[in-house]
């Protein structure tokens, strides 16, 4: 997808919350990746996405949980920003920002009951009615931004 595509995309889906959620996207992103999967009711489940997909990672290794949070990077090319795994090395926060507000992807941690999000995330109906029947304790961890094509272009995101 081209920067004037991912940004056609983005301003069609401008009045969404999450503008750079894409369940097809999602769906090709699990797909291609060997270590994902996606669970209907898990405690090892590591992504709560807008429409209430959960993703795990197949094998279970406690090591690698930090570094299986960080893979969401490779998500976005799926939704034409092929830049993000570079704006995901030079800051975490812009990047964070990137996976909460404009992904709306709340980062679970099953082993405390955690659930982390955006400061201003809006959680869809679903994410809050699985966090509170699954008694998640929900913390803000990113002050989050605004996605817009131009932040997008702004952290040469696209």
């Amino acid at each position: 997808m081209s920067k004037q595509s991912a940004s056609t995309m983005l301003a069609d889906r401008h009045t969404n919350s999450n503008p750079l959620f894409d369940p097809k996207a999602l769906a090709k992103f699990v797909a291609a990746d060997d270590d994902l999967k996606f669970v209907d009711h898990s405690e090892e489940a590591i992504w709560l996405f807008p429409n209430g997909q959960l993703v795990q990672p197949k094998e279970k290794d406690d090591e690698q949980r930090t570094t299986y949070h960080y893979v969401i990077k490779y998500y976005f090319k799926y939704v034409g920003l092929k830049q993000v795994p570079e704006v995901e090395q030079k800051d975490k926060h812009i990047f964070n920002n990137l996976v909460t507000k404009g992904a709306g992807v709340v980062n679970l941690i099953p082993e405390t009951w955690s659930a982390l999000k955006g400061d201003q995330q809006d959680l869809t109906e679903t994410q809050r009615k699985f966090l509170l029947s699954q008694r998640y304790r929900v913390y803000s961890y990113v002050k989050n931004h605004t996605i817009t094509p131009e932040y997008l272009t702004k952290i040469g995101a696209n």
